[in-house]
This record gives structure tokens, sequence and C-alpha cells, in this order.
């Protein structure tokens, strides 16, 4: 960590009400802070109704995940998750590392597909149609791959409304770039689907946001964006804001899209509907060591 910093208290909430008894039921939670990157996990606690203890294993990509399973019945289940957070300042990047035909041939070449296929093909949540494509801001090999990710980031932010309660977590990015409308999950999937259909590795982050500054997302949990340049590794971008990410993200896990960092899944034995409420606060405090 380096002398500078900044301290963040994190708090996840949930409680989900249900109108007939579940007799069982099985909560993945992917809300804790990841190591590294950056950023250090000082302490957190988890309050729960379900059970006495939290089972906690890593996810595909290494992320840790709270798991809680309940064989008795309940109407009610209340999740709350604290933790503290050192996050180093981070650098904006400067120019690109790579010269463009240096960059050209890492994206060219067999090993670069085999060590980023995952985030170069398009998934379920970031297929655009033959139609979208003419949308899509072309990515010139006389440019670098840094500043054409600025240029998409500022695209996706500028050609898109951000607009609650019109699309779910199931929305794809095709029926977003529909509508040019969406949440910040929207933004990203959209960002996602135009880097790879550029050739350029892009990964779905889950996260939290700084909640002092403004930024659009920051009441729940928030969703950027991280590619690949050469030279440079993973750049994170935020299309929801339209800047580059710095010490105000607090990263929890990445993927190929949502469906590998969804904040929650579940599997209940019930007849009844439910009712979510939830939150998420976020305080931060500059430090310096």
């Amino acid at each position: 960590m380096s002398d500078h910093h900044v301290d963040y208290n994190i708090e996840y909430y949930s409680k989900n009400t249900y109108k007939e008894s579940a007799t069982e039921g099985i909560f993945e939670f992917n809300v804790s802070p990841c190591n590294g990157e950056g950023q250090i996990l000082v302490d957190y606690n988890i309050k729960q109704t379900l059970s006495d203890s939290v089972f906690r294993q890593s996810n595909l990509f290494g992320f840790e995940i709270n798991r809680i399973r309940s064989s008795a019945k309940f109407e009610e289940f209340y999740f709350r998750y604290r933790a503290r957070v050192q996050k180093a300042k981070v650098p904006l990047p400067g120019v690109p590392v790579l010269s463009l035909q240096q960059e050209l041939d890492e994206f060219l070449s067999d090993q670069f597909f085999i060590d980023h296929h995952l985030f170069l093909c398009p998934s379920f949540y970031t297929r655009l149609p033959e139609q979208q494509l003419s949308l899509v801001p072309v990515y010139e090999k006389n440019d670098s791959a840094l500043n054409y990710l600025i240029r998409l980031n500022e695209h996706v932010h500028t050609s898109m409304k951000y607009q609650a309660n019109i699309t779910s977590v199931t929305t794809k990015a095709s029926d977003a770039l529909a509508i040019s409308k969406g949440v910040c999950q929207d933004f990203a999937h959209v960002f996602i689907a135009m880097a790879r259909y550029n050739g350029i590795p892009a990964r779905y982050v889950s996260g939290y946001l700084h909640q002092g500054i403004n930024y659009v997302g920051s009441s729940f949990m928030h969703a950027w964006v991280e590619a690949y340049v050469p030279g440079m590794d993973w750049v994170g971008f935020d299309p929801t804001n339209g800047i580059m990410v710095d010490e105000h993200f607090i990263k929890v896990s990445h993927g190929a899209d949502y469906a590998d960092c969804s904040p929650i899944k579940g599997v209940l034995r019930t007849n009844g509907d439910s009712v979510m409420a939830y939150d998420v606060k976020v305080m931060s405090q500059q430090a310096q060591q």
C-alpha cells in the first residue's frame, strides 16, 4: 500500500420477507471487497438470521463468496455485511507503454487469445446482433488501445441515459442499446460488448462507489469495466459516470458479465411471493500513513 490511501467503511444490507414460509434456503452473497489490486480488506463482520455460521468459498475467479443454508422454516431473512477497506490512491494512466505495432502484434497473437478468450468472446449479456454493429465505434489500428477505450467510455456515457426501473438484471446489452437507457449494469455490458467486438478484452466489475462525490450509481452496488491494454494490464473505466476508475471505486469481483458477479443468488423452497429491502452505505475518510 502506498503512503497515501483512503479508508472506507462499507455496509451492505438486505432483508427478504416471504408471504409463505420458506422451508429451505440456500443463499450466496458476493459482496465482500477483494484483497489486492490496490486495496486491503482490513476487517469485516456478518450478521444474519438463518444460521450461526457462514461458509466462505472462492468462486471461479477466486473471489470470496459467503454461503448460507437453512433447513428450518423462516418467513424473514436478514443479512448485514460490514467491512473496513484501505484503498490506495490510483494514478490515472499516462501515455501508452507500447508502440502501435507492438500492441497490434500482441492482439493478433495466438497466445493472447488463449490467455484472454473468456473476456474476448460475446457472452449471454454482451452479444450484439448484426443490425447493431454499425453503432459500435471502430478501433482504428492507427490509434492506441488506451485512446480508443477512453473514447469508447465517453461514447457509451453520452449515447445512453441513466434511468432506473426501465431495465432489470436480465437485460442484455442489445436491449439497453436499443432504448439507449439503463443503469450501471447496462452501461457496463454495452461497453464490454463494443470493446470485445473490436478485439479488446473487457470484463465486468462489481463493487462499491464512494457516496460523497455525487457519482451516479453510488446508492447501490456499482458496476464498471476493466479492459486490457497491452503493456498496462487491466485498466478501469466507468461508462456510467464517463470517468476512469480511481481510489473511489472499491472492487468486489470481476467476471465475463453480470452473471459472474451477481451480489446475491438463492434457491428457495416456498410457494409465496417475497419482498426485498436493500441498502448500501459507503463512508470514507482521507488518511495518510
